[in-house]
């Protein structure tokens, strides 16, 4: 086997599937950012549940985003390096 990158699939294809990707997953960040930031129901205050905190939530949003941030633009770096025969 050889060091060089030799992809089963077109690179044109790699890329488009990449941009794809990202597109459903945007759309799948933005309407769980859009569920967080909504308004809650106000619960009754005699309720034994406690209520979620907001700051909580906010966090558990904004790292899934990070991380995906992060490994597309990995995943974009190593889908544009050269190949060098």
């Amino acid at each position: 086997m050889s060091g060089s990158l030799n992809p089963l699939l077109p690179v044109g294809l790699l890329t488009a599937l990449f941009w794809v990707l990202v597109a459903a997953c945007v759309v799948a960040q933005v309407f769980i950012v859009r569920a967080v930031f909504r308004t809650l129901p106000a619960a009754p205050t005699s309720s034994a549940v406690p209520a979620p905190r907001r700051w909580a939530e906010v966090v558990q949003v904004i790292l899934p985003v990070v991380g995906l941030v992060a490994l597309f633009l990995g995943a974009w770096r190593a889908l544009a390096l050269p190949t060098t025969p």
